[in-house]
């Protein structure tokens, strides 16, 4: 009786923060409405979908939350942040409600097979989704730079071909796939609508802030609108060094082959070796989890732990 007590006040106050986050969304949602409103209106011919589509990232750093300075509102900003770079798959409201679904079984799963104390650590599960979202916002990252090289060859054809940069970038757009399409294909419409093209290069790297080479690229083409010289010839170089940049990438990832191995077999082995003893004596564990004691030991073990795999994944991991 007690056990289900507490697992129904720990629902309960769970609940009332993820309700508290969403009463932030929407505030910040009715802002930014009336923002788009506005704009729209500037453009006159363009609908709020449209502006929305186009605009969307700017406005929410021009008046975003990180303005009001509350501490629910830079979270917002920063998971929808998190949702740009990963494609947004989905909405916030989705993401949302599958961090209270991963929180709810998490905390009610550890309840039933440790103690009710433990079942607060099963909110830990909520941080899921945005681990999976930050995964997929990593690899298209990386999908766009490994695009990226074809995508500077066939903008140099088309400067070649008499084309301006934009209609360049809009060939791209079209027949290239995403997410480089994508990308390109919105600077082109920006850039159609009246917008300043500085801005619109701006605006492509402030999406992609972990795409280095993207970086690189606007950088140069915005140098060479300034002071001038064979935009070709530059687009060509980028491009040759981004594929010499993929085979030394590749023949460091056959070098630390082994060092990852065994980090991946450290950093598995403490739950192999719990699991293995929960399913051998499911007692033996408990004082981790009853005792003071045994939550200090357990807090020491998974700071020590998380220190641990930071450690190991920074050694094999190279900046090229």
């Amino acid at each position: 009786m007690n056990r289900l007590l507490l697992i129904f006040v720990v629902v309960v106050v769970f609940a009332a923060v993820m309700l508290a986050m969403q009463g932030w969304y929407w505030y910040r949602m009715t802002a930014k409405e009336k923002e788009e409103s506005e704009l729209s209106r500037r453009l006159g011919t363009a609908s709020s979908e449209l502006a929305e589509t186009l605009f969307r990232v700017d406005l929410k750093g021009e008046a975003g939350p990180r303005s009001l300075g509350d501490i629910g509102g830079r979270i917002s900003a920063s998971l929808e942040d998190l949702l740009m770079q990963a494609g947004n798959p989905y909405t916030i409201q989705s993401l949302m409600g599958r961090m209270v679904i991963f929180a709810l079984v998490g905390m009610v799963g550890t309840s039933v097979l440790f103690s009710p104390k433990a079942g607060l650590f099963g909110l830990i599960a909520a941080y899921l989704p945005v681990l999976l979202l930050r995964r997929a916002a990593d690899n298209r990252a990386a999908e766009l730079t490994e695009q990226l090289p074809e995508a500077l060859e066939l903008v140099s054809r088309s400067l070649q071909a008499g084309h301006a940069i934009a209609e360049a970038m809009r060939a791209c757009g079209e027949e290239m796939h995403p997410p480089i399409s994508f990308e390109f294909g919105l600077v082109y419409e920006q850039n159609n609508l009246g917008r300043d093209f500085r801005d619109c290069m701006t605006s492509l790297t402030a999406r992609n802030p972990q795409s280095f080479d993207l970086k690189i690229f606007a950088s140069s083409v915005l140098l060479q609108r300034e002071t001038g010289g064979n935009l070709i010839e530059i687009l060509e170089g980028i491009a040759t060094v981004i594929r010499k940049r993929f085979v030394f990438k590749g023949k460091v990832k056959a070098l630390t082959a082994e060092a990852r191995f065994s980090a991946y077999i450290l950093g598995g082995l403490p739950f192999f070796v719990a699991g293995a003893i929960y399913g051998l004596r499911p007692t033996y564990l408990d004082p981790l989890f009853e005792d003071p004691l045994g939550n200090m030991m357990l807090a020491f073990i998974c700071v020590w732990f998380t220190l641990g795999v930071f450690v190991m994944r920074e050694i094999t991991k190279i900046e090229v």
